[in-house]
């Protein structure tokens, strides 16, 4: 029993050391920059090579011997193996002076299990027993010597190859719950960026609102594409070209938000933002049209140069807000919270990437990204919040005026009611469509105590409620002069425009038709009716309420039994098609004849700009008794 236990023991030792992990501490590993084969034997003389704090990258040398002294037995471990905890190096690997295997750019892909496979390098049994020294030849070129970023010993790990692998993935994923913070906030942002967006897509006069969702949505993709790059062993260039497209918009949304909330044009100074940038990148934008072997090199010159230029270029973009809001002693109501907000906004992102020039890389990592991710969201929903908040107050807006625009359409209709005053011996038809909810068109048809028939047609310059108020100004006016002719009718009007102090100008046209065919007409600027399909010869002159005192020229003219008048406002000729094109003077002369509503219609189809309204007076036949 006793034998059987102590066996049973032993078993369990054997087992614990197969599965054991070796670390090896970087106090035992000494460093030294260049490029010599020799150093990769086991009993090199290292008097001149120097630890990982004292070592430094000088002259043009991009690779790095680093040498590590063990005495790890693995002796029983089933599948002896060493493992590197690596990013985007490329390693060559001695055991002993002899070599085992390499390890080749391990960045992308760096938690995917192809990727981890890759790092952990498998041991002849003959070097296992016992490993004494771990030569590494370090190749990085990515950067020139001095401006290796991220720059950490190697870290070494020997042991059984599948208990390695699952230590590599163990610490991967302790690794990335260190990103919780961070990527919950850039996942809050992203979803900030989607809201905005369709705040925008609701209302297209919220501009803020989209190129605040547009830097969100950016924020978003690239902060979340960069963890999810970690386990895509490959990703194609032009990915990485997009993601870096996104990454240079996301800066000049700040930009354009800026000006956009104060509504102000963009200086041309940071115009000059993004087409410096182009030019920085223009290797890398060349480089998804060229061959691999040279597009990776090109885009690699050009990135590394480039990049605290471009950082700087990017920490520029942060006085956007500053120049926006200036001068801020002017900032007034809910701006007094937005510009401060912008302005935080702006030195956050200005302080990050200027930490790029001083810092490397190392703003991306760590608490320093943690702490920027989750003030930048505090921000970012803040302006949220406002834009909101504006966007509730423009709808409240709108609805008020749109009820008002509702309530004027209706005293509009009143007055140019569907049942025309047509004097006996007359017929009358109208079309009255116009461009926007109220109207600036207005006509009146009131029969005379003659028996006369008066027709006043105008057209008020502008639209919307001012238009219809003076419509129904003038109109009014024109109710009260049933007992003068149509010269001094236009003469009431244009005093009465003018003492008004509505402002603007208004074309009109008054006509009298008797009976006999007999007709007076004046005309103030108005477009000249047509008799029978030929414009009638009048004398124009200027519109109502040009000039405070003015005599307008009346016209008489003789209609035949059968004569048809058509009145029409330059909503008609001025209609544009898509190739705007206009319809013109030809056209509507040869529709002239047609009934007001084809006419109307005809002009409405090819393309309306502006209130149009055709009015036709047909002189009825003489009846002669049989």
């Amino acid at each position: 029993m006793k034998k059987w236990l102590l066996a049973w023991i032993v078993a369990l030792l054997v087992s614990l050391c197969a599965h054991a992990i070796v670390t090896v501490p970087p106090e035992q590993c000494v460093y030294k920059v260049g490029d010599d084969p020799r150093w990769a034997a086991a009993d090199l003389d290292e008097s001149g090579w120097k630890p990982f704090s004292q070592y430094a990258l000088t002259g043009d040398m991009t690779v790095v011997w680093a040498r590590c002294h063990t005495n790890a037995n693995l002796a029983g471990v089933r599948q002896p193996a060493v493992g590197f905890d690596t990013g985007s190096s490329a390693l060559q690997v001695f055991v002993n002076g002899r070599p085992i295997g390499g390890i080749v750019d391990t960045w992308a892909g760096y938690g995917s299990a192809e990727t981890i496979e890759k790092r952990v390098l498998s041991l002849p049994p003959e070097l296992a027993r016992p490993v004494r020294s771990i030569a590494v030849r370090i190749v990085n070129d990515w950067f020139p010597a001095g401006e290796w970023p991220d720059r950490e010993p190697v870290h070494i790990s020997l042991g059984d190859r599948e208990a390695l692998v699952d230590s590599t993935v163990r610490s991967f994923g302790q690794g990335l719950v260190g990103f919780i913070p961070a990527y919950s906030c850039f996942l809050v942002i992203g979803a900030a960026g989607l809201f905005l967006l369709g705040l925008f897509l609701f209302d297209r006069s919220q501009r803020p609102a989209l190129w605040l969702g547009l830097y969100c949505c950016c924020v978003g993709l690239v902060r979340v594409g960069s963890i999810c790059g970690l386990f895509v062993p490959q990703i194609p260039v032009w990915v990485e070209e997009i993601e870096w497209a996104l990454t240079i918009f996301e800066v000049y949304a700040l930009v354009l938000f800026s000006f956009a909330l104060v509504n102000r044009r963009v200086p041309r100074i940071y115009w000059i933002l993004p087409a410096t940038i182009i030019v920085l990148n223009i290797g890398t934008i060349a480089a998804i049209l060229l061959p691999p072997h040279w597009a990776l090199p090109l885009s690699l010159f050009v990135q590394v140069t480039c990049f605290n230029p471009m950082w700087s270029i990017f920490a520029f973009a942060g006085t956007a807000p500053f120049v926006a809001f200036w001068p801020w002693a002017k900032v007034r109501g809910r701006m007094r919270i937005v510009a401060p907000l912008c302005a935080l906004w702006a030195l956050l992102e200005a302080a990050f990437y200027l930490g790029q020039v001083i810092f490397g890389r190392q703003t991306w990592t760590g608490p320093v990204q943690t702490y920027w991710s989750i003030s930048i969201m505090i921000v970012v929903v803040a302006l949220v919040g406002y834009i909101f908040r504006d966007q509730r107050a423009t709808a409240d807006e709108r609805a008020q005026l749109h009820g008002e625009l509702t309530a004027a359409r209706k005293v509009q209709r009143a007055l140019m009611p569907e049942e025309l005053d047509v004097a006996p011996g007359m017929a009358i038809s109208v079309a009255f469509l116009p461009a926007t909810e109220v109207g600036g068109d207005f006509f009146r048809c009131r029969t005379l105590k003659d028996a006369s028939q008066r027709v006043v047609i105008g057209d008020v310059s502008g639209k919307g409620v001012a238009a219809a108020l003076t419509s129904a100004l003038l109109l009014g006016t024109a109710d009260r002069c049933d007992d003068l002719p149509p010269a001094s009718v236009l003469k009431v009007l244009n005093l009465a425009l003018r003492n008004s102090a509505i402002g603007g100008f208004t074309t009109c046209l008054c006509a009298d038709v008797s009976p006999d065919g007999s007709m007076r007409i004046a005309n103030a600027g108005h477009l000249p009716p047509y008799r029978n399909g030929e414009e009638l010869p009048l004398i124009n002159s200027l519109p109502l309420g040009v000039v405070d005192r003015i005599d307008y020229p009346q016209t008489p003219l003789q209609l035949a039994s059968g004569d048809t008048l058509t009145f029409i406002s330059d909503g008609v000729v001025e209609a544009r098609n898509v190739a705007r094109e206009l319809f013109g003077f030809a056209r509507t002369r040869q529709i002239s004849t047609r009934p007001a509503q084809q006419i109307a219609e005809a002009a409405r189809l090819f393309g309306q700009e502006d209130d149009i309204t055709v009015l036709t007076l047909t002189l009825a036949p003489v009846v002669v008794p049989a």
